[in-house]
């Protein structure tokens, strides 16, 4: 692919270069359990080194509070072998990702029911799962001798003892909301790659107008550096240092839970689309016979250290990210093509 295929969604030049990336089939990454988690399920903790049941879900509900646009998560689990009092912690996890932590006290008829209220979470197709741990460091003294009458189901040697209920995975959000959520997370992403899209776009057109004669020069034809360098530092340079700082911050922002891998894509672009525009500028600089600026040798705020090292992104390089963004938010070519 050569620098003259540009990519984003700005322009009918700039779409045309992401046809190929986005006519290449794209999945959307659904909620894979990592094997080595899945093989922990139990820890092999009952008398026979089998599987050991000690708390079992019967209903879990996640439903909206509308005062509030919070998550609701109500759920009813028998817990026949555990003492009364036991305070549980149940974590509440997304691809073994803590998301928040509720504790909980077994009852008298050791049926817990309750209802959890959750941190402000974006809808997501992807699943969310329960993990129960019993600590004894936070019982009372009676659990705790209750505890100790119990050692084949609460050995010492594998305390705090916990349980991972794949069997009983939900999401958060109706199928509508997990639509609307996904939506606006594309348009946020695609809005940003196609700013980068067309910044770089911006660059490369200016020097080849600087080298024609027809922008960025003084009435005499010489090259207007004042002007140039209002172009690349008010309107590349910072622009992208802002969007890196915000890509950034995005990624403890529970709206982007699901998307954390998207993000280091969209971050890498931002970088090699930085490397790639003040590398033009420094280019232009040498072309005059001038000095580069120090602004494009040593951006202060800007990261320009990209994966291939010295090499300079190419064209390509930027679309296989592009590829690799929208295979992750599960946008695929019809969808593009409505938002182009």
């Amino acid at each position: 692919m050569t620098e003259e295929v540009r990519m984003g969604t700005e322009t009918p030049v700039i779409k045309a270069s992401l046809q190929i990336a986005f006519a290449i089939g794209i999945l959307l990454v659904g909620g894979a359990l990592d094997p080595q988690l899945i093989l922990a399920q139990g820890e092999g903790r009952g008398p026979d080194g089998g599987n050991l049941k000690l708390l079992e879900f019967v209903r879990i509900d996640v439903t909206k509070k509308e005062n509030n646009d919070r998550y609701s998560i109500d759920f009813v689990a028998n817990a026949p072998k555990i003492p009364v009092g036991t305070k549980i912690d149940f974590l509440l996890t997304w691809r073994s990702q803590l998301v928040q932590t509720f504790s909980v006290t077994v009852p008298a008829n050791r049926k817990i029911s309750d209802s959890l209220l959750v941190k402000k979470l974006e809808p997501s197709p992807d699943k969310y799962m329960f993990r129960s741990v019993i600590d004894p460091k936070k019982q009372t003294s009676k659990v705790v001798k209750e505890l100790e009458k119990k050692k084949e189901l609460f050995p010492p040697a594998a305390a705090p003892w916990t349980e991972f209920h794949f069997d009983h995975q939900f999401v958060i959000g109706t199928a509508e909301e997990i639509e609307a959520s996904l939506k606006e997370t594309r348009d946020w992403f695609v809005g940003r790659y196609s700013k980068l899209a067309k910044r770089d776009l911006e660059v490369r057109d200016g020097v080849k107008s600087i080298e024609a004669g027809t922008d960025y020069t003084k009435p005499n034809g010489d090259f207007d550096e004042k002007k140039w360098r209002g172009f690349m530092d008010k309107k590349v340079i910072s622009e992208i240092v802002e969007m890196q700082e915000e890509i950034k911050k995005s990624f403890q922002d529970p709206r982007f839970l699901a998307h954390r891998l998207a993000l280091s894509y969209l971050l890498e672009l931002s970088v090699a689309v930085g490397k790639r525009t003040t590398n033009e500028s420094k280019k232009l600089y040498t072309s005059k016979g001038l000095s580069p600026s120090p602004l494009d040798t040593k951006p202060e705020k800007l990261e320009v250290k990209v994966r291939s090292g010295r090499r300079v992104p190419r064209g390509s390089d930027l679309n296989d990210l592009v590829l690799k963004i929208n295979k992750l938010i599960g946008l695929d070519p019809e969808e593009n093509e409505s938002q182009s």
